[in-house]
This record gives C-alpha cells, structure tokens and sequence, in this order.
C-alpha cells in the first residue's frame, strides 16, 4: 500500500518507485521463509553449485542492465558499475565451487586412555535462514557477498537491501528466480 521513490543522487530525477513492506508483509516472509528452510537445507550441493553458476550466467548476460542500474541509482561512473557487476559474477562462480567443498572433519578419541579405538565425526548443516542488510554503497558486489555464500551453504536468505539502492537487489531477484531453487530461497524485502 505505501511506495517510495528511488532517486538519482545526482539529479533527484525519480528513477523508479519501489513497493514498502509492510508488518503484515514481513509476517507473511517470516512463514514462507520457515516452510523453506528445512527444503532447501536438503537440496544437493550440485544443485545449489548449478543455481549459482546460472546466476553468474544471468549477471554477465544482463551485464550492461546491472551496470547501468547500478550507476544511476547509486551514481557511480559507469567503469566502475561494470567491474562491481563483473566482481559479483565472480563470487557467485566461486560460491558455486565451494558449495560443493563444505567439508567435514574426522577427528581421533585417542587423546585419552580408553579412546584409542573411536574417533568423531563432524558434519556440516546449514543454519537456517539468514537476515542480510545491505549499504548502498556497493549495491551489487556486497549484495553478493552475502547471498553467493548464504545458498552456497543451503541457507534460505531475506535481504533487506539499502533504501537508497533497492533496484539493483530486485534485477537480482529477476535473475534468481530463473534458477530450479524454491523461489522463497531468496525473498528480496525493500523497507
């Protein structure tokens, strides 16, 4: 029911007007979020690996797209919105390596007398769900950062991206949602 407008620093020009959520909204999230975590923690590395390579494939073909977002919403030269959109690229191609190399440890019980014949295992779980609030300052590479690892881990995130520069997360959202990942995996709150 409320809008707020997403201004060029620069010219003040209104660039777009982005949907507030709402108590009720947030609620809706908090439910949708919990249905989806305890899926998506069981969702195979390989899957999450291919997700997050189809994301990277998404950010280089719109690459121009997020660029050219980045830089009127945030107001950054156009040089360095592409090398911001072309780092996020990278750190969702080495998310989706490491997806795959979340290790877990044996451990020898030998330590004390008594022990010699055991040892421990230690196995990784994701967390649950994950809040991220991101600055505007890098509206895309610290988006990443937090998202590219957070799936990577098999943990469903609600991002709350920076009121100043909410456009950028949303076209990330777009990208997002061509991946075969529950679409509540990712859930993009403006506030």
């Amino acid at each position: 029911s409320s809008v707020e407008p997403v201004r060029d620093p620069y010219s003040g020009e209104v660039l777009a007007t982005v949907c507030q959520a709402e108590p009720e909204h947030i609620h809706q999230v908090t439910e949708s979020v919990k249905r989806v975590s305890t899926a998506y923690a069981k969702i195979p590395a390989h899957a999450r690996a291919k997700a997050l390579l189809h994301i990277a494939a998404g950010l280089s073909d719109r690459r121009e797209e997020f660029a050219t977002t980045i830089c009127r919403e945030a107001g950054k030269p156009i040089t360095d919105a592409r090398r911001e959109v072309d780092r996020a690229i990278q750190t969702f191609r080495i998310a989706a390596e490491e997806s795959k190399r979340i290790p877990g440890e044996i451990l020898p019980m030998d330590l004390t007398p008594g022990g010699e014949a055991y040892s421990g295992s230690v196995k990784r779980f994701p967390i649950g769900t994950v809040l991220g609030i991101t600055p505007f300052n890098f509206p895309l590479n610290l988006v990443a950062h937090k998202v590219a690892p957070c799936l990577a881990a098999g943990n469903p995130m609600v991002l709350k991206p920076a009121p100043q520069t909410p456009l950028t997360s949303l076209l990330l959202g777009e990208v997002f949602l061509t991946t075969d990942l529950p679409p509540e995996t990712l859930t993009i709150i403006p506030c």
